[in-house]
């Protein structure tokens, strides 16, 4: 009976990542949100679910959505019993050269809005060492 489960949870699992990807191609991210992180949430054994909501959170401007979900996809990987050893640290390695990737970016980001901030801050208020009669 329990490898009855599994196989039903997976073809179950299955479905949603096919049904989030025709919802992708239709423009509905929410819709394929929700069925992926279903997935991700079940700790599905694939990369797929993980893959495509990095992907999608990334071009909604959501770094920090993407980088929890490639933790998530590490910590399933790490309790996969259907991946070989080696395929799992593989997984795992692409995942965590992913977050690194996306906290660069996120630094990155950080530095040009305060970068930015500060000529807007320069812009706006004379500097006082220019502006001294003599």
């Amino acid at each position: 009976m329990e490898a009855a489960d599994e196989r039903a949870r997976l073809e179950e699992q299955t479905r949603r990542n096919l049904r989030g990807m025709e919802l992708e191609r239709a423009g509905d991210l929410e819709g394929a949100i929700a069925l992926y992180e279903q997935n991700v949430a079940e700790g599905f054994e694939a990369d797929w679910p993980y893959g495509r909501l990095v992907s999608i959170y990334e071009r909604l401007g959501r770094p920090e959505e993407a980088i929890r979900v490639l933790e998530q996809g590490i910590a399933a990987f790490r309790a996969s019993s259907r991946r070989t050893p080696q395929d799992r640290r593989a997984v795992i390695a692409i995942f965590r050269n992913r977050i690194r990737e996306l906290q660069r970016k996120q630094r990155a980001a950080k530095r040009e809005m305060s970068r930015q901030q500060r000529a807007a801050r320069r812009g706006r208020q004379p500097d006082s060492r220019s502006s001294s009669g003599g």
